[in-house]
């Protein structure tokens, strides 16, 4: 053996803490129900921040979970909706691309695709964020547009998206 090896230090030989999983009190919990019950979302995403992002069992960004919210809450998905599901990241708008041209292709030819002067995510809008962001214009208003788009978990989909 070599007489080169340093020690393990006192840190390498304590317990680590898993920091990843919230130490909520009950304050907190109680705090978080009442106003859950109370269905006012800015007052549930300030709770729920206080907690540290970490709502239903999955990391949130704050301003995701108030739009993810509010869908989940008010989104009516109608029977020939199509919901392109996907993690941040894992090439979204190529996959948006390729969605709006096959449910479109007889729409349009390859010189009017709407695709060669407007982006994927503007075709395909985000329930969470387009939806909660313009509660006054009715997304679902509009009878050409049944895509939809989401980075919810399966367990944060609207009830009517789940069920349908």
């Amino acid at each position: 053996m070599s007489s080169n090896l340093l020690p393990l230090s006192p840190m390498a030989t304590e317990t680590v803490r898993d920091s990843t999983v919230p130490n909520h009190d009950e304050t907190e919990l109680t705090e978080f129900q009442r106003i859950r019950n109370g269905q006012n979302l800015p007052d549930l995403v300030s709770v729920v921040y206080i907690i540290r992002s970490f709502h239903g069992g999955h990391w949130w960004i704050q301003s995701f979970l108030e739009g993810s919210l509010y869908a989940q809450e008010f989104f009516q998905a109608r029977p020939n909706d199509f919901l392109v599901c996907s993690y941040p990241k894992t090439g979204s708008t190529w996959l948006k691309s390729l969605t709006f041209t096959i449910a479109n292709r007889s729409r349009f030819d390859d010189s009017t695709n709407p695709l060669l002067k407007r982006n994927p995510h503007e075709l395909i809008p985000f329930l969470e964020i387009e939806f909660p962001l313009f509660p006054h214009i009715d997304v679902l208003q509009d009878k050409g547009n049944t895509l939809f788009s989401t980075h919810m978990p399966h367990d944060f989909l609207p009830d009517s998206v789940v069920n349908s």
